[in-house]
């Protein structure tokens, strides 16, 4: 729908004699436009979400009583949904902070927002888009006293194989619905018809201040096909390089493209980074057409004066332009920061300037050669590879493998590296010649040995150079460890669709992050306590003997703990990350005891504590670790020490929750507008202020709903002996054997009758629970935790 404001030339007329305000009917209009957000989902024929597209907080606003408006956008952002995708997000802005000019919604009634704490993350970043212009009406032109247009920087991650499969997809698709035209040819001998320029209605405008501020945009293109899963493609584009290659009619010219796409594939890895001026204009009288034209022009120029910056990117040469920078950094850190601190005496810490040095300085050298030697690795494996060369045991390609966390996950890695490409590089020797003699005879054969025998020897070649690149990365990374960066998410996890069904209508449309509210955690344990009565007998001469006795004091010990257990502590791990995220420490409050020799004392612990759980890539099928530890116990923990109680769940178990609760805020928003409509209705009845005020108190909160989870006890690890490959395959077939003998057990009348009629006329008994499962049972229930989770959507 479009809504169009014009004014008549009367009172155009009127506002240029000044016989009326300045601004006509526009400026005593009222005009405030708002979405939440607009979703695309881009899905194949699996189905499955390939890509999302994703537009939140549109704005527009006109107040009364003013010629000017304003447009904003809050964030703007590019998925891509597969979980293999080798870049998760394509575009999104880069973080410029939290804008805080806009003050938060008020809590209805008494609550304090303090007290909600699912409010208190609920910050907007700064938009991504915002325009602010005023407007003047005109009989015969548009008069625009001034125009404000800020853009956010972007960040762009580009890699082309995965963009030529959705184009082509969506190709595809569209031509599906698209019908031949078998009367394109019976025009043919009519005139042209065309439009000179005179004889179009041209939009003349007025505009008085121009501005538009700088921006620049970060990129990072790969076009090297990733190599991670390609077995489970359920079908490859027309439209990627290797397809392209592979379409030739010539065999000989298929391999030749094919071979330069995946040499020039490593040349073509570059990140820059362009950054465009801002633009100023002043009193500029034309076609608004001419006027666009003029600022796309300017932008085209000014990428043709940075394209020097694509080549000085490239990673095999180690991102030159990129290191430079970062020498500039850190030394000018190094010198500033350090002078600043000893200036003020170390009131705002002391060691930035050496940390910047070590980051950018030490750690981008350390990046540079990663990527050289990462860059060559690959360049001379694809030189070395052509058809008969063979994807087992084949390592990933150093472009497309994760980066190590620190220098022991690189060495690891690129020991890893080494040893399979050269386990690589042996059984090529043999299985080249072998596909090559298959395919192309003695030919083949011969291209086949020549591959083998090249591949073998520069495998230690390759290998070497994976090694470096993967220690030196694991260097650098060490000193970036314990920088705080910001977590790139995609906007919301990928749906999920069962096999057969059609894709599901979206849950909820964002969530970039999960938080979670540690309520309360109950548990109870069985103590020894002091026989009261063993010490009443005790005589006068041999009490203090008791007391000095080693049995004596571990007993008393053991009470001191149980009417003061140690602090606890709860943290939560998503199985992705490896990070535990801590709540406070807290002492347990005993609840209740009971006299005896054996007692059951009850515990709680009150945290009221807020975990924020980030993570990269947030799949509905992952697992979350909540964990209850002694304080000194995860102080001093290693990989083999466990937790005194674990509940596991799924983020899809979270998301159910989230969702219902998502459900019930867009239910009380759906009810609000409702009510406002009802009261500016001039049909319906009408309420004083003093009404109004009294609904706003009254207005009802939903908060997110708290839930018990039961916690165990970690079981032991069983260690199951290791079985043959002849072992396994027995078993295999045994349990097969099985399933089809009960399957054809199912057909036998007079079994399925008996089982029936023994199953409802009670005919087999009920197996009774022995006191010992019982106990066994409640041995492996340690506790029960209260939790509350609520969706992070910024």
């Amino acid at each position: 729908k479009i809504l169009s404001f014009n004014d008549s030339p009367f009172l155009a007329e009127q506002v240029e004699l000044g016989t009326t305000r300045k601004g006509g009917n526009f400026k005593s209009a009222l005009c405030h436009i708002e979405f939440a957000g607009v979703g695309i989902s881009i899905m194949d024929d699996f189905p499955r979400e390939v890509m999302g597209v994703v537009i939140r907080d549109i704005q527009i606003h006109k107040p009364r009583g003013s010629i000017d408006s304003t447009a904003m956008v809050r964030h703007f952002q590019v998925d891509a949904m597969l979980p293999d995708a080798r870049y998760p997000i394509i575009i999104q802005p880069l973080p410029l902070g939290v804008d805080r000019r806009n003050l938060p919604e008020s809590t209805p009634g008494s609550i304090d927002r303090k007290d909600c704490y699912w409010l208190k993350n609920d910050e907007k970043p700064v938009p991504i888009f915002e325009s602010s212009c005023s407007y003047v009406p005109q009989s015969n032109m548009v008069w625009v006293p001034r125009i404000d247009v800020s853009i956010s920087p972007m960040k762009l991650q580009l890699d082309v194989d995965y963009l030529l499969r959705v184009v082509g997809m969506i190709i595809h698709s569209v031509s599906k619905h698209i019908g031949t035209n078998n009367t394109a040819t019976s025009h043919a001998s009519n005139k042209l018809k065309y439009t000179t320029r005179n004889q179009m209605s041209a939009l003349l405008t007025y505009v008085e201040k121009l501005n538009i501020s700088p921006v620049w945009f970060e990129i990072e293109m790969n076009i090297k096909s990733d190599d991670r899963n390609r077995e489970e493609e359920v079908e490859e584009s027309d439209l990627t390089l290797n397809a392209i290659a592979r379409s030739t009619t010539s065999p000989v010219a298929a391999g030749v493209i094919s071979w330069v796409i995946n040499v020039g594939a490593n040349f073509a890895h570059v990140s820059p980074s362009f950054k465009y001026k801002g633009v100023k204009q002043t009193d500029r009288y034309c076609d608004i057409l001419d006027l666009f034209t003029e600022l796309a022009i300017s932008y085209i120029i000014q990428t043709i004066k940075q394209s020097y910056k694509v080549i000085f990117s490239m990673s095999l040469l180690g991102d030159p332009k990129l290191l430079a920078h970062q020498y500039k950094t850190g030394v000018t850190d190094l010198v500033l920061k350090s002078r600043d601190e000893f200036l003020s005496g170390g009131k705002d810490g002391v060691g930035k300037g050496a940390t910047s040095f070590l980051q950018n300085v030490i750690g981008g050298t350390f990046f540079a050669v990663g990527k050289v030697a990462g860059g060559v690795a690959d360049t001379i494996d694809s030189v070395t590879s052509n058809e008969m060369t063979s994807n087992h045991l084949k390592p990933k390609s150093l472009a497309n493998a994760d980066k190590p966390e620190h220098v022991v996950d690189g060495v690891i890695q690129g020991t890893t590296f080494l040893g399979q490409t050269v386990a690589h590089g042996f059984a090529g020797l043999i299985g080249n010649p072998y596909r090559g003699a298959k395919t192309g005879g003695v030919t083949g054969l011969a291209k086949g040995v020549a591959s083998g025998t090249t591949g073998l020897f520069v495998a230690p070649f390759v290998g070497a150079l994976g090694f470096i690149a993967k220690s030196t990365d694991g260097i650098g990374s060490t000193t970036k460890y314990l920088d705080l960066g910001v977590i790139e998410a995609r906007c919301r996890p990928a749906r999920t669709i069962p096999w057969g069904k059609p894709m599901a209508q979206n849950g909820l449309p964002f969530l970039k992050a999960i938080g979670v509210r540690i309520h309360t955690v109950r548990y109870q344990r069985i103590r020894k306590r002091v026989n009261r009565k063993q010490l009443n007998d005790k005589t006068e001469r041999d009490d203090e003997d008791w007391q000095a006795s080693k049995e004596y004091k571990r007993i008393r010990a053991a009470e001191d703990r149980r009417k003061c257990p140690p602090r606890k502590i709860v943290s939560i791990i998503h199985n992705k990350e490896k990070q535990h995220f801590l709540s406070s420490s807290v002492r347990p409050k005993l609840l209740e005891g009971h006299p005896g020799n054996l007692v059951i004392s009850h515990y709680a612990l009150t945290f009221e504590d807020t975990i924020i759980l980030r993570s990269a890539d947030f799949q509905l099928q992952d697992e979350v670790a909540i964990n209850v530890w002694n304080t000194k116990m995860l102080k001093s923990a290693t990989t083999k020490t466990k937790p005194l109680a674990v509940c596991k769940l799924t983020v899809g178990d979270i998301y159910a929750s989230i969702f219902n609760y998502y459900k019930q805020q867009l239910s009380e928003k759906e009810s609000r507008l409702s009510t406002i409509f009802a009261k500016n209705s001039e049909d319906l009845f009408s309420q004083n202020t003093e009404d109004a005020n009294q609904n706003k108190r009254n207005k009802s909160i939903i908060i997110p709903p708290p839930q018990e989870f039961a916690m165990f006890r970690p079981g032991k690890d069983s260690k199951s002996p290791r079985k043959t490959n002849l072992e396994a395959i027995g078993e295999e077939l045994a349990s097969i054997k099985k399933d089809m003998d009960d399957f054809l057990n199912d057909f036998d009348s007079e079994s399925s009758e008996t089982d029936s009629d023994s199953s409802f006329l009670g005919g087999e008994k009920e197996k009774e629970e022995s006191i010992g499962s019982v106990i066994k049972a409640n041995e492996k229930l340690a506790s029960s935790i209260s939790l509350s989770f609520f969706p992070i959507p910024w």
